[in-house]
């Protein structure tokens, strides 16, 4: 299937046309969510009005957790919104290639070729030029693997400009028990790249859109804050989106993170050794979510999806992610995995 600008059409995660989903394995949201003081923020958001176009109160509680300037954050409808944004300012600068992976989130790639960067390119066949905009999804959707290092080898790099997605840090954060705040980007490299951050999924409410960039402590002056606010739609961030941000940067909303870290833990644990026991074959994977490939011949995959989504039970199709025959599963409660081993039981195979 091809869009209207001739490439594949997009393919998403998360819900689809099909019938009311009871379990959903498909999406990287918490599955213990929605974050309960999250959700209160959001419904008592003033509708009746317009958010500050200026986002100036938003923007300023924004750099102070993490310690940063006002004029360094940018605020976007989503995370998906501002890598077109970004993608179309680096363009509109004359910046040369835009760098990514066909193996991971299809967006970077997507949009870059949509408006027309002067050269595109996937890691397995870098050939470019400086100067260069990196992405790099860091944790990676959709392996859960860590990309630290690679991070840093951009930054080496003079002249070119490198993004991190951090859409699942805080979930390296907790899935680790580590100490430092899951919200923050505690890292050697944190004022070196552009930070972008979408923390709708970390609470469990995907339906309510809003991201924002931290850039980095030395502007580039290709993809800066007032080319980046220029190009942007006005009220380009709705008071749900507004509410979202706020709330997050709540210590009552961390206190859920820490609170519903251990039950996190626990499900992954338990999800992945009884997919192993069922002749599951992992990719192995630090979070919450990670690639499997599940015992069915390969001609009865479309069959197996089916009975799946017949039952209520999504589970993401990892085809686009240029893993066929693998799926992106999410850690989710013992009684849901119970219902996935049993509903595909008759598709096992020794393959």
């Amino acid at each position: 299937m091809t869009g209207s600008s001739g490439l594949p059409a997009a393919v998403h995660g998360g819900t689809d046309a099909g019938p009311a989903i009871r379990i959903d394995f498909s999406t990287n949201a918490h599955p213990l969510g929605p974050n309960p003081f999250v959700r209160e923020a959001v419904e008592r958001a003033d509708r009746t009005r317009y958010p500050d176009p200026h986002y100036t109160s938003l923007r300023a509680e924004l750099a102070a957790s993490h310690g940063v300037a006002p004029e360094r954050i940018v605020v976007g409808a989503s995370a998906s919104e501002l890598i077109w944004r970004l993608t179309r300012c680096w363009s509109a600068s004359g910046g040369t290639a835009v760098l990514t992976d066909e193996r991971t989130f299809g967006e970077y790639l997507r949009a870059a070729r949509v408006l027309g960067a002067p050269f595109v390119a996937v890691r397995s066949a870098w050939r470019a030029t400086n100067p260069v905009l990196h992405w790099y999804c860091n944790p990676d959707n959709p392996s859960g693997a860590h990309r630290d290092d690679q991070v840093e080898a951009a930054l080496r790099i003079p002249g070119d400009c490198v993004v991190a997605d951090l859409a699942y840090w805080p979930f390296r954060m907790l899935l680790s028990d580590a100490t430092q705040p899951a919200t923050l980007l505690a890292s050697a490299w944190a004022d070196r790249v552009t930070q972008l951050w979408s923390p709708n999924k970390l609470h469990g409410m995907t339906g309510v859109r809003g991201a924002y960039l931290v850039l980095p402590r030395s502007a580039d002056p290709r993809i800066n804050a007032d080319a980046l606010t220029d190009s942007a739609s006005s009220w380009v961030l709705g008071v749900d989106g507004v509410a979202l941000l706020q709330a997050h940067l709540n210590s009552e909303a961390a206190q859920f993170l820490r609170d519903t870290a251990p039950a996190l833990r626990n499900w992954k644990a338990d999800q992945d050794r009884r997919l192993r026991e069922a002749g599951w074959r992992p990719e192995p994977s630090p979070l919450h979510y990670g690639l499997w490939r599940p015992p069915v011949r390969r001609s009865e995959m479309p069959a197996w999806h089916a009975r799946l989504r017949e039952a209520g039970i999504k589970v993401r199709d990892a085809c686009s992610f240029g893993r066929p025959d693998w799926i992106r599963l999410v850690s989710r409660a013992p009684g849901d995995v119970t219902e996935l081993l049993t509903v595909t039981q008759p598709f096992r195979c020794n393959a």
